[in-house]
């Protein structure tokens, strides 16, 4: 898995937002189990009447460097426009504050031919895009979003696409 250089993610989150980054092969699917806890009480956030949203989007990779202090590059705007690509979010234990993000790579829509697949592109594939936990008002409380930034950068598998 990617190292990448902070101020490379804080491009995408910012300084103090969460944000899970990997890099991944072309056509691999995994997932990720994320927990919501209370950073003063360390317990469980109860998920109960929260929507969570997943999405991604094609970005724009370049000058990416290997560099002492992990990946950096820059992110930019794919052109033209792409749709916002929904993940699955499953497996949500509403008590436990647990949820699964899929990553399922039939829903990308990457083809074999796309050049920045290529085994010797200076650019890799890219996206971005966030989590969101919507909690719904209660009481005297407001409604409240979580964001988690998303950041995936996408390889050739040097097998399938070379």
């Amino acid at each position: 898995m990617a190292i990448f250089n902070k101020n490379t993610l804080a491009q995408v989150s910012g300084f103090d937002n969460p944000i899970l980054a990997g890099e991944l092969v072309y056509n691999q699917n995994t997932y990720w189990n994320l927990s919501f806890t209370n950073s003063n009480t360390s317990l469980p956030i109860n998920l109960t009447g929260a929507t969570i949203n997943a999405q991604i989007v094609r970005r724009q990779v370049t000058n990416i460097i290997d560099t002492r202090n992990g990946l950096t590059f820059d992110i930019a705007d794919y052109s033209p426009t792409p749709t916002a690509i929904p993940l699955t979010v499953s497996n949500i234990v509403a008590a436990s504050g647990t949820c699964t993000l899929v990553i399922d790579s039939t829903t990308w829509g990457l083809l074999t031919t796309d050049a920045q697949l290529d085994i010797n592109a200076a650019s890799c594939v890219g996206y971005s895009g966030r989590v969101k936990v919507s909690f719904p008002a209660s009481g005297s409380t407001p409604a409240d979003d979580q964001i988690i930034f998303l950041l995936f950068l996408i390889r050739s598998d040097g097998i399938v696409v070379i």
